[in-house]
């Protein structure tokens, strides 16, 4: 998403689906492949290796099941991908980004293989893995790849093997030319990743079909599914093409078939995670998703585009889903003043810094926290205290706060069923309310901007509004704690398993 279309979704025109559209001989194909165990590693099917039997596989339509040879056969038309829906304990020979391994059918010439090999590793089984959800990185040009690479792949090559990147969309910034770059990057990380469509990694092509050529050229897919550990991964293309680049959120009738094809297959007891880029609470068909849940218990959708965080819960036929809208990687689009290393902060709308969100897997269930870019993981959140700051004066919604207002933007905590709390001195809990205003550091960053202290030379205006945070949590101190030297802890929970702390000192000088 960027900033001209933020919040705006356009209209609905259906120029392609699968479901409704007759197609006729010479546009599909039989595509037949073998899925094997590649003992030696070098992607290719020898005599002395076997096909795996009961692996599933899929157009993004229809799922059949590999046979005892562990050969396969589909039914594919031009701009569809063949992937497996790789189980727990194998992984796709070739790219760290497992859907860049997938098979896409460009058109049926000459050249169009007559079998197509999936080599798989074994790999061990695991029940507990960690997950890291990213959300827009965004790069337009090759100074903003300079920013990521220096700060979020920097520190993402600090993760161990095991661990999992999903990438929810928004790679590039309409600069479809990154991409490839923007892969190579990606396979220079210790561990896995996945990767999402998002708006801006679309062809500027009014044919929706077409919209999608290079990203699935690089990535394989833009609908697929994937198994760790016990959990289950469906990844969808929501971002629905009305023209050449005008869109909608919407989930097509073809993805919807593949998700009720998926789930009649898949154990009840199975983790289910969504993953898309428009968040599903800006999606115009998501109601017919969330029926397709029926009986699934805990779902979570995790979800980018807005460059903000934030967090939606909705209610089905027993089913409850929880949505996680992660921010972005890149901030507000790589903008604001520049720190010392000359990346920009690009503080996001809801006080958030540049940032992405960990999840820790077990069998049955997840937490999950915040994690600040370049920020050390215990900073989960931004405590501010009225009275301290001499410059809060000029700042408009600071300066009437009464001696002792306390401010926590919870990073992630934007849930009404989030349980704030904090104590003083070591002292009894305290209970936070949510509040309705700006997070604090965004009104001080709108206040210097509007009074040209920022942005400064060789940086770019921050684009911040007087818009409220759904993060900020707030409370009075007791009058024994409006005066002196103190110290305030803040914790956050709730029951679908985020956890914040926060700890600082301060001192309020009497009059």
């Amino acid at each position: 998403m960027r900033k001209s279309d933020f919040l705006f979704f356009g209209g609905l025109v259906c120029l392609f689906c699968w479901n409704v559209t007759i197609c006729s001989a010479q546009n599909v194909n039989e595509i037949r492949g073998v899925i094997f165990e590649d003992k030696n590693g070098n992607g290719i099917l020898d005599k002395a290796e076997k096909g795996l039997s009961g692996i599933e596989l899929s157009n993004g339509d229809t799922i059949v099941v590999s046979d005892k040879q562990g050969k396969f056969s589909l039914i594919v038309g031009p701009n569809m991908s063949v992937f497996p829906i790789l189980p727990d304990n194998y992984r796709l020979i070739g790219s760290k980004v497992q859907n860049a391994n997938y098979y896409r059918v460009d058109s049926f010439q000459s050249n169009q293989k007559e079998m197509i090999e999936f080599p798989l590793q074994k790999k061990e089984s695991v029940s507990h893995f960690v997950l890291n959800a990213i959300g827009d990185v965004q790069v337009g040009d090759k100074q903003e790849m300079h920013y990521a690479s220096q700060t979020l792949f920097s520190e993402l090559l600090y993760d161990q093997p095991s661990s999992l990147n999903l990438f929810l969309g928004d790679l590039v910034n309409d600069n479809i030319g990154l991409l490839q770059e923007m892969k190579s990057m990606f396979e220079q990380l210790p561990s896995e990743s996945w990767t999402v469509i998002g708006n801006h990694d679309r062809d500027a092509d009014i044919l929706r079909e077409k919209q999608e050529a290079t990203y699935d050229n690089l990535f394989g897919a833009s609908t697929y599914a994937f198994n760790k550990g016990n959990v289950h991964f469906i990844i969808l293309n929501n971002v629905y093409g009305t023209g050449a680049r005008s869109y909608t959120g919407r989930i097509s009738e073809r993805q919807l078939k593949f998700v009720k094809e998926d789930l009649k297959r898949l154990s009840a007891n199975k983790q289910l995670v969504f993953c898309m880029h428009i968040p599903l609470t800006y999606t115009q068909n998501g109601s017919e998703l969330i029926d397709l849940l029926e009986g699934r218990g805990k779902v979570l959708v995790l979800s980018g585009h807005m460059h903000q965080v934030s967090r939606h819960f909705f209610e089905g036929k027993n089913v409850r889903v929880h949505e996680l809208v992660t921010g972005a990687s890149c901030g507000f689009w790589w903008v604001g003043e520049k720190d010392w290393n000359g990346i920009p902060t690009a503080l996001m709308q809801c006080g958030s810094p540049r940032n992405y969100f960990v999840f820790s897997f077990a069998k049955n269930d997840y937490s999950f926290r915040f994690k600040g870019i370049g920020l050390d993981e215990t900073r989960q959140m931004d405590i501010w205290v009225a009275g301290i700051d001499s410059t809060d004066v000029s700042v408009e919604t600071l300066k009437e706060m009464p001696v002792g207002m306390v401010l926590a933007t919870v990073y992630g905590g934007a849930s009404d069923a989030t349980k704030v709390r904090c104590k003083v001195d070591g002292g009894e809990w305290l209970t936070c309310e949510k509040k309705n205003v700006l997070a604090p550091n965004v009104a001080r960053l709108l206040t210097w901007n509007r009074s040209h202290v920022y942005p400064t030379k060789y940086s770019r205006s921050n684009p911040l509004r007087s818009r409220a945070s759904s993060q900020v949590w707030s409370i009075q101190l007791p009058e024994k704690y409006c005066k002196g030297v103190h110290s305030i802890q803040i914790e956050a929970t709730d029951e679908w398993g985020f956890t914040a702390e926060g700890r600082r000192t301060f001192l309020i000088s009497g009059n």
